[in-house]
């Protein structure tokens, strides 16, 4: 996106030859906010720090509003939930700088497309590279995918050879687990954890496990017990 390779790629092949007009602009001493910082986020940034290695001593977490307002690129990588949705929108547009860059992996309802489309009309955003959309596919005469400075694809976030192999590998991996009675690593209801914490909170999810049976069966087993109140205490 920022060197304008998918436009300059199709202007070479219908024959242009408009070097002027593809300039693009360096990463090097720019400002990426990632918005999301999970197992996918926290990835990007790693790998981000490495374009700039004078300035690679570490990440800073700030807010939301801090984060959009001083960024030249922002990367977004959550999932959409009511919070998110259309969390980019004419709003925060409003506050980013002039020129800013956005690359949206995440899920398509968390920018609002038609304020997306005016923030790119009024030069606030300078360019997009989309992979997820609101609707999918989106409609073929969608002013979105038509703009000159979206760069967009089909949702090929995890579409390699390699990533769906690792993600079958992941998932039968995690069917044993779970059918030997080991911890979920990546239950959808539960915080994403590094093995090694996994493995210091084991006990604990036992016990919980345990205290929820238990308090079923008071509740439940007739014995007039209404509600049950759990303390844990450390020693």
């Amino acid at each position: 996106m920022a060197r304008n390779v998918a436009q300059a790629d199709a202007s070479v092949k219908a024959g242009k030859w408009q070097r002027n007009k593809y300039v693009g602009v360096s990463l090097v001493g720019k400002t990426l906010a990632v918005l999301g910082f999970g197992k996918v986020g926290s990835e990007v940034a790693r790998r981000a720090r490495g374009l700039d290695r004078a300035r690679a001593i570490g990440v800073e977490l700030v807010g939301f509003d801090e984060a959009i307002a001083s960024a030249d690129f922002i990367s977004l990588h959550m999932p959409l939930t009511a919070t998110t949705s259309k969390m980019l929108n004419d709003e925060t547009f409003a506050k980013m700088k002039k020129g800013v860059r956005i690359v949206n992996v995440a899920r398509g309802g968390v920018i609002d497309e038609d304020a997306l489309v005016r923030a790119l009309d009024a030069g606030i955003v300078a360019q997009a590279a989309l992979d997820v959309f609101t609707e999918e596919p989106p409609p073929k005469d969608s002013k979105l995918i038509q703009h000159e400075l979206v760069t967009a694809t089909p949702h090929l976030g995890a579409s390699t050879m390699e990533a769906q192999e690792g993600v079958a590998i992941e998932i039968a991996e995690a069917v044993v687990g779970a059918l030997k009675g080991e911890l979920a690593a990546t239950a959808v209801n539960a915080p994403m954890v590094p093995s090694e914490v996994l493995t210091e909170l084991k006990p604990f999810v036992d016990l919980a496990e345990k205290l929820g049976r238990l308090a079923v069966q008071l509740v439940a087993g007739g014995s007039g017990v209404k509600t049950v109140k759990a303390h844990l205490c450390y020693l």
